[in-house]
């Protein structure tokens, strides 16, 4: 694996980022990483963020989709994941409704709920681990 691309609503609260921190955390240790916070710091026009989404998502060996919040943008990356076969591991913290349409991608391989951020950290890799 070279690449994993994690997906979410942008960080808008520390807290938001303290979580995106904790996934890249844990992914680094197996690949190269992009994440919201990447996206947030992006600059170009609304084109270029476009096509730089779509980009990486063609450039994942994998994605992950933090799913506690609903993000529009998110939706439409999960769904290029499906058209290009990518395989999706979904993260979401407990009482979180994730998505029905997610639920049923085929490519989803796992969800995983989580209480707090050190749970999350360690079911992410113990996943990853495979």
């Amino acid at each position: 694996m070279k690449n994993i691309l994690i997906l979410g609503a942008l960080p808008k609260e520390k807290e938001d980022e303290e979580l995106y921190n904790v996934i890249i955390e844990v992914c680094e240790k197996f690949a190269m990483v992009k994440s919201p916070i990447d996206t947030f710091n992006f600059n170009g026009s609304a084109k270029e963020k476009y096509e730089r989404a779509f980009n990486l998502v063609k450039k994942a060996d994998l994605v992950i989709g933090e799913q506690s919040k609903p993000s529009t943008g998110q939706g439409m990356e999960v769904r290029e994941c499906a058209i290009l076969g990518k395989p999706l591991i979904v993260v979401a913290k407990e009482g979180s409704k994730v998505s029905g349409l997610v639920k049923g991608c085929p490519v989803l391989k796992k969800i995983i709920y989580y209480s707090d951020l050190e749970n999350l950290k360690k079911k992410l890799e113990e996943v990853l681990n495979g």
